[in-house]
């Protein structure tokens, strides 16, 4: 008889290989270890799949459901949460020849959203704490953004199947397009929005806690028309987004 040691992790070892072979004289009764198994691999499906649902609809339930047993073969659970299932599926997903090149993009995009929404709580800036800055202090103006967001490059435009999925629209295959889409939370809402080329150039310096005088020459650097009435444009976006920390902003304000 095996002691418990070697039963527990033999154990283990059965259920999550999805084998759940019953060895001689290691367990003795009836073989129903297959019933673990099998509840293991489905609580690990539907956690997936909840946490994905746009990817197992582009994919479709057989595909996605393969795709989840060869996934967790290679990237078991290591973490007390469910929520970090699913950590390494997009970097999983790049290793795939078989699996369209985009559903590894699309993967990183559903992943950023649950990754925001479990993001630090913070209060935006909004255009009244901007109205109060001081002209003369306005270049110095600081910004960044709140931290439930994240930044998410992307080299197809799966942001746009994204948007088919959730209106029921018709349905186009991505195309290889380099795109920048900043994720972020706003009360208990998602969001996510496809920068504009400039915008996302401006997005790694907010990023960085750039000031307003800074965003401004950076779009000087790139013959921008009439650069500070864009830098302008785009903050008022950002504002009403209520994707700003107030808190990154300079002591002037306020």
């Amino acid at each position: 008889m095996a002691d418990l040691a070697t039963l527990q992790r033999r154990f283990y070892e059965l259920v999550t290989s999805g084998a759940a072979v019953v060895e001689p004289d290691l367990f003795t009764g009836p073989p129903r270890l297959g019933v673990y198994a099998d509840m293991y691999l489905a609580r690990l499906h539907d956690t997936l799949a909840d946490d994905y649902p746009k990817l197992r609809t582009a994919l479709g339930d057989e595909v996605f459901h393969d795709l989840v047993v060869d996934y967790v073969a290679v990237h078991p659970p290591r973490s007390f949460t469910l929520r970090d299932a699913g950590t390494s599926l997009a970097a999983y997903l790049t290793t795939r020849s078989d699996l369209p090149p985009w559903a590894a993009d699309l993967a990183a995009l559903e992943r950023a959203r649950i990754e925001v929404f479990d993001g630090h709580d913070a209060v935006a800036l909004g255009r009244n704490d901007v109205a109060r800055v001081a002209p003369e202090a306005f270049p110095d103006l600081r910004l960044a953004w709140v931290p439930a967001s994240v930044l998410v490059t992307l080299a197809w435009t799966v942001d746009e199947l994204w948007d088919e999925l959730e209106t029921d629209a018709p349905v186009t295959a991505p195309r290889a397009a380099a795109r920048l889409v900043l994720v972020w939370r706003r009360d208990q809402r998602i969001f996510h929005r496809t920068l504009d080329d400039d915008e996302a150039d401006l997005a790694a310096l907010v990023t960085a806690r750039a000031t307003f005088a800074e965003l401004s020459a950076r779009l000087v650097e790139r013959d921008a028309t009439a650069p500070e009435e864009r830098a302008v444009e785009l903050l008022v976006r950002w504002l009403d987004a209520e994707a700003l920390a107030a808190r990154a902003t300079s002591q002037s304000c306020g």
